[in-house]
């Protein structure tokens, strides 16, 4: 009828302290772990506890240790349902439409949750992304990346753990696809990088200015380009892709 009480491991309760941090959303995905020393000070454990906890962790999937760069929290979407999602892309392009016809449907949700519930960390945060986007414009450097970060911190400012963890991941698999949808506003509908830019500034003023329902329209505006025009013009990227890729491949084998 009773069970044995095993005594727990200092190990066991880093890792619980670890996993609660990112369950709560504390510890988002991508966000960087203080180095080994610095956890055992933290913790006032040695560091082959740490050490040990860390290995738990990661044979749990939560988080990926990147030699010469640290360890990262890593998405709850595991990197094999995130490298199926690849697959299917290259055979099938309709993959790509469908997560950014997701991608859209959930960030609306998410800017509007994230202006309701709005707090000074999270505030901050949007600016400072907002900040760097800013700078990339009026640098004429390519924003792509300042661009995705901006985005995120206002998914992550909705305060939902899964949603944040889900939308990291898309992003992820949806990197090349994002990037098409610049190629397309700039080139193929002719948008200039102010105006671009412009909508980011009106999805972030409306939040700042905690108006909910302008920040989703403003944001709704922005991506208002994912139609169906987009969806032809992403087919045609994504085979063009492939077809490049498969003349390398096929010229590779050849030599």
């Amino acid at each position: 009828m009773f069970k044995t009480i095993k005594p727990k491991r200092i190990s066991d309760y880093i890792v619980e302290q670890i996993e609660n941090l990112i369950r709560k959303g504390t510890l988002k995905p991508d966000d960087k772990l203080l180095p080994e020393r610095e956890l055992a000070k933290k913790f006032n454990v040695s560091r082959s506890s740490v050490r040990e906890a860390l290995n738990i962790l990661q044979e749990k999937g939560l988080i990926v240790s990147i030699q010469g760069d640290g360890t990262f929290i890593r998405p709850l979407t595991d990197s094999i349902v995130q490298d199926g999602v690849r697959s299917f892309m290259k055979r099938d392009p309709a993959t790509a439409w469908e997560l950014m016809d997701i991608r859209k449907t959930l960030e609306l949700w998410a800017v509007k949750r994230a202006t309701e519930m709005l707090d000074e960390n999270s505030s901050n945060a949007i600016k400072e992304m907002f900040y760097d986007l800013e700078k990339d414009y009026k640098l004429g450097k390519r924003s792509e990346n300042s661009d995705t970060e901006f985005h995120l911190s206002v998914i992550k400012a909705a305060k939902n753990t899964v949603l944040t963890h889900m939308m990291t991941s898309i992003f992820q698999v949806l990197r090349d696809a994002v990037n098409i949808g610049r190629e397309y506003l700039l080139d193929a509908k002719g948008f200039s990088k102010e105006k671009l830019f412009n909508q980011h500034k009106m999805v972030f003023d409306a939040i700042i200015k905690k108006d909910p329902l302008m920040a989703e329209n403003n944001l709704k505006k922005h991506l208002s380009f994912i139609d169906k025009d987009f969806k032809e013009y992403l087919y045609k990227m994504y085979n063009a892709k492939n077809k490049e890729k498969m003349k390398i491949s096929n010229n590779e084998n050849m030599n």
